[in-house]
């Protein structure tokens, strides 16, 4: 029996000592990631180059140039725009086809209105702009109902029909018209 006990404490002795060897591994390890991890926070950099910023700065003078040739441009899309619209109607016809005042000032009043709604972060051209076809299909919507309702309709009379239908039509031409202005402004 003690043949026996003596073989227990022999391999009990060998499992401590097995632990112990771990255990001294394990701080060993983590002493060693210890200083790994202090060395890193106090490593310097060696010869650091400096940044080169002027690389990344722009020159105020190919700002400004570039600034000036956008609001050229714009400038000239909206003549270019202009012409091809009243060129359109002096080929078509005549200029004076394509004015009312009344429905031109009826676009622009409901575009103002419209406009004075903006809200922040909102462009009050942009603002404009969409008011103004709202209010030249709005125009539209107005004329036919004049048109329906007046007595040229019930007798169907063409001739004083299509005068005022293409009066009612000038509307959202107007609201297109000018929100294509305000697009190229904005």
């Amino acid at each position: 029996m003690t043949e026996a006990l003596e073989d227990k404490l022999i391999d009990l002795r060998e499992r401590v000592d097995v632990l112990l060897d771990k255990q001294k591994a394990y701080r060993r390890k983590r002493l060693k990631t210890k200083q790994v991890k202090q060395q890193s926070k106090t490593k310097t950099l060696q010869n650091p180059e400096p940044l080169n910023l002027q690389q990344y700065q722009i020159k105020d003078r190919e700002q400004n140039l570039s600034k000036q040739r956008r609001t050229e441009m714009k400038y000239l899309g909206i003549t270019v725009i202009i012409g091809i619209v009243f060129g359109a109607f002096v080929m078509g016809g005549g200029g004076d086809k394509a004015v009312d005042l009344l429905s031109l000032i009826f676009v622009l009043g409901v575009a103002a209105g419209h406009a004075l709604g903006v809200k922040d972060g909102e462009s009050a051209i942009t603002r404009f702009g969409d008011g103004c076809v709202r209010g030249g299909w709005l125009g539209l919507l107005v004329g036919l109902t004049l048109i329906a309702g007046g007595p040229s309709a019930s007798a169907m009379d063409f001739s004083a029909l299509m005068p005022a239908f293409s009066i009612a039509v000038l509307t959202p031409l107007y609201g297109y018209f000018f929100k294509i202005i305000t697009m190229q402004l904005d």
